[in-house]
């Protein structure tokens, strides 16, 4: 009796924006590898434009095999994301799946915004709100929902301070886990690896958000660059080795991103995570904001201090590398208790095939002491995000009283 494949890894190509032909591009490394009867490519690709349908490719060798046109579709609606998934499962089983979110961070655009806009009746809108949203961090987010709920809120300025404060990060994060938890269902069993082609996405939060759907996670703390993964290299090794263990397939994709901008001027990151031991970093994260807090409020200079000295930081500020910040972190406290603290979290980010960041690699002068993982840090007199406390991790630990505290502090 024949067995079922060893592999599906399933990409989900969300290019209804600027990056239409880079997806075209990434479809032809994938068909320079393609299938074989251990493992199964499968793309949707949304490109751009009205006249332009959604279509769900087989990748063969040489050849994208097209199995359904689905019209004009919203790839920024989470159920069809998971319409894709369920499809997938029934029509090309596998004992391990991959799910690759490919995005790159090109954004919405504004006429997409104003389409939301005016399906919820958004207050106080005009069409210049649409052109600004895009061009903000709102632009990069994921899913519709997340745009929707930023633009129920009552006022131009709300939706604008929403923009810009880690909120659309936040709201994303709530939906990725919601979405994940769904396709965990559907398929039956945990992810074994999900991907992120896409930018700044390489965060404890949406590790800890996934933690009970996702075995890995590969991903950027960076913007990633126009040309995303190299597809051809990271599934060749695959193709040839469908049995190796997912963490050795994580690690071989940090590395082959990373070898393929080699010639390039580009600042990049990739890092790959076991999921199963987020709280290896989570718990001594916890424990440095409680000796944060307890040294407050001098411990709100320190931290000030150290996030000036942070060269690794990303999303307008919003997201800190966490093992540039504890280094400077641990340099600059004058307390025993937060240098403990601080030296701890740097230790629980050693890379290695046993620990939570299995894999990490980086290039440029900004990430040169980066160690794989962001987290959530705006400084004051900023916004903290109003939807920052409803993810799990500010919820299981104490960074989101952290936060409240350091913004109180004059």
């Amino acid at each position: 009796m024949k067995t079922q494949p060893k592999w599906t890894f399933m990409v989900y190509l969300a290019g209804d924006n600027n990056l239409s032909t880079a997806g075209e591009t990434d479809l032809g490394e994938m068909a320079s590898v393609g299938s074989t009867d251990e493992v199964n490519i499968v793309a949707e690709f949304d490109r751009i434009g009205s006249d332009h349908h959604t279509k769900r490719y087989f990748v063969e060798k040489d050849n994208l095999r097209e199995i359904v046109d689905l019209g004009e579709t919203d790839s920024g609606d989470p159920n069809i994301l998971l319409d894709f998934v369920s499809w997938t499962k029934k029509r090309y089983p596998a004992d391990r799946y991959a799910i690759i979110l490919w995005n790159h961070g090109g954004g919405w655009e504004p006429s997409a915004i104003d389409e939301i806009a005016t399906e919820i009746k958004t207050k106080n809108y005009a069409r210049s709100e649409g052109n600004e949203r895009s061009a903000s961090p709102l632009g990069r987010v994921f899913f519709r929902t997340t745009m929707k709920d930023i633009f129920n809120l009552e006022t131009a300025e709300e939706r604008a301070i929403c923009s810009d404060d880690g909120s659309g990060h936040s709201l994303d994060t709530i939906e990725l886990g919601k979405v994940l938890k769904l396709a965990e269902e559907k398929l039956g069993q945990k992810i074994d690896l999900l991907g992120m082609d896409a930018c700044l996405m390489s965060n404890l939060e949406v590790a800890y958000q996934v933690r009970d759907f996702v075995k890995y996670i590969v991903a950027s703390e960076e913007n990633e660059p126009f040309d995303g993964w190299p597809y051809g290299a990271v599934l060749e090794k695959l193709v040839n080795d469908p049995d190796m263990p997912t963490v050795d397939f994580a690690t071989h994709i940090v590395n082959e991103y990373i070898a393929s901008y080699e010639t390039t001027n580009f600042t990049i990151t990739q890092a790959a995570m076991d999921i199963s031991k987020v709280n290896d970093l989570a718990n001594p994260l916890g424990e440095l904001a409680e000796a944060l807090i307890a040294h407050m409020p001098t411990a709100a200079y320190e931290i000030w201090t150290a996030q000036r000295k942070t060269a690794a930081k990303f999303w307008y500020n919003t997201l800190w590398d966490v093992a540039h910040f504890c280094k400077r972190l641990e340099q600059g406290t004058t307390d025993d208790a937060m240098k403990l603290a601080a030296k701890s979290v740097q230790e629980a980010l050693e890379t290695g095939p046993d620990n939570f960041v299995v894999a990490e690699s980086h290039r440029g002068e900004k990430v040169e002491q980066c160690g794989g993982v962001t987290i959530y840090l705006k400084p004051p007199p900023s916004e903290i995000s109003r939807f920052y406390a409803d993810l799990d991790f500010p919820a299981d630990h104490a960074w989101g009283k952290l936060l409240d505290e350091y913004h109180e502090t004059e």
